[in-house]
């Protein structure tokens, strides 16, 4: 398995689309080998298209748009590890036997290993703890993959891997998405001053951001903004008709879209430390 890999770990169908398709379109140009994992179908996701689903058919109708985008954004493969969505906060669907939240941590962790051990990365993507705007899935999953970049490399942990030829790993870097403190207001505020009827963020969110000083990486990857917009495209259910990225001026449309921000958690960042742009500076292929 010659290269370079990056395992990104996501929650559902979209979420590596809107926050981090610009740095997935990146690396997949740059040669790089990327392997996704899902860990839920978005059943609890909004239906913003009329007609696109049910409330009962969104689950398997979000399983096929997962796997447009991930044609979209030339992927070499992906898994979706089938766990219910749990919904936000205080929902109903927090209380489903099979929601992701309600997983054993182990079950969860045994096969998140089990993707290291057998893709062999040195790089590791996921959301930041508070899972961008706090659902729990999000936040699930950043704990998660976090914990598993770390036991991956431990031959202790899940032996019976070992057992079937599967060799301890040890990734090299972890990344986080995030997104800077005054972004939401920042988005909608630049959509509306180019004519586009959009919301201000509610209170509620505008809690859930990073100070930008704990923001490593802010990237320009606008000259993969077509590839981003195509992956998000294709999850037809959460882009609401009128979706205005087409229709707004170029420069608008590359602040929100072609604009994405880092946090690399492992190995810490040394006092004074610059973490260079590309995630895989340094690491030689193997």
């Amino acid at each position: 398995m010659p290269g370079l890999r990056l395992l990104a770990c996501f929650a559902h169908p979209d979420d590596e689309a809107f926050p981090v398709g610009g740095v997935l379109a990146y690396h997949v140009a740059a040669g790089r080998r990327v392997r996704l994992v899902t860990t839920t179908l978005g059943e609890e996701g909004d239906i913003r298209q009329e007609g696109a689903a049910t409330k009962e058919t969104l689950g398997e109708v979000r399983r096929t748009e997962l796997g447009c985008a991930v044609r979209a954004l030339r992927l070499e493969s992906n898994a979706l590890l089938e766990y219910r969505d749990s919904g936000m906060a205080g929902w109903e669907a927090n209380k489903n036997p099979r929601a992701y939240i309600n997983a054993p941590d182990d079950e969860v962790l045994e096969r998140l290993v089990r993707e290291i051990r057998e893709f062999r990365p040195q790089v590791l993507l996921t959301f930041e703890p508070g899972g961008l705007y706090g659902h729990p899935d999000h936040i699930a999953i950043s704990k998660h993959t976090t914990q598993a970049f770390k036991l991956a490399s431990d031959p202790a942990a899940f032996p019976a891997q070992l057992a079937e030829g599967l060799k301890p790993h040890t990734p090299q870097r972890l990344f986080y998405s995030a997104r800077p403190k005054g972004f939401r207001l920042e988005w909608a505020n630049r959509l509306r001053a180019a004519g586009i009827d959009f919301p201000l963020p509610g209170p509620e969110q505008l809690v859930h951001s990073t100070p930008p000083e704990e923001i490593h990486l802010e990237l320009d990857l606008s000259a993969h903004m077509e590839t981003k917009m195509a992956c998000i495209l294709c999850h037809r259910t959460q882009v609401a008709p009128d979706w205005p990225y087409h229709r707004v001026p170029r420069a608008v449309a590359e602040w929100v879209l072609g604009r994405e921000y880092y946090i690399r958690p492992l190995p810490e960042v040394a006092p004074g430390e610059t973490v260079p742009e590309d995630f895989f500076d340094g690491i030689t292929p193997d």
